[in-house]
């Protein structure tokens, strides 16, 4: 059996497109926020593009069939990070960007997510230190609220 290991300098694989790494980033913060390869890598395309794309650019940007590309925006608009508009008889699209509200949208699901584990932990004796954990996880979260609200305030 034969192994060959590659090593890459990190510093030589920051180098390179600028904008081939924003999408890199951008892709890879999407999906840790649970979007599919696609849907991220499309986002993040549109997201570092210049102007307003159509599915065929999309399409060879990523090396994806036109059907997918067409399948993973149709997703991308009704989770409404991307906006389709008619330009000279073609369907144009483009990524909305407010990585806040997304922030905000996360932030609430992973809070509605606590409170129900909370619930489900309230009376059981043997886990009161992971509900002390949760209470702790719930108490961090209003604690950034507070913070973002009142930043909004002082706008």
């Amino acid at each position: 059996m034969l192994f060959i290991i590659i090593m890459i300098n990190p510093e030589s694989a920051e180098q390179g497109n600028p904008v081939d790494r924003a999408v890199r980033r951008v892709k890879a913060m999407m999906m840790n926020w649970g979007l599919g390869e696609g849907c991220s890598f499309i986002y993040a395309v549109l997201i570092t593009a210049h102007k307003p794309l159509s599915a065929d650019e999309i399409g060879k940007k990523t090396n994806y069939a036109y059907s997918s590309t067409i399948n993973y925006l149709n997703t991308l608009i009704r989770l409404g990070l991307v906006e389709r508009f008619r330009e000279f008889r073609k369907n144009r699209y483009v990524a909305n960007v407010n990585f806040v509200e997304l922030i905000k949208a996360e932030r609430a699901r992973v809070k509605s997510y606590l409170k129900q584990l909370g619930s489900d932990l309230d009376g059981i004796k043997d886990l009161e230190p992971l509900r002390d954990k949760v209470e702790s996880a719930i108490a961090y979260l209003k604690g950034v609220e507070r913070v973002a609200e009142i930043k909004e305030e002082r706008k």
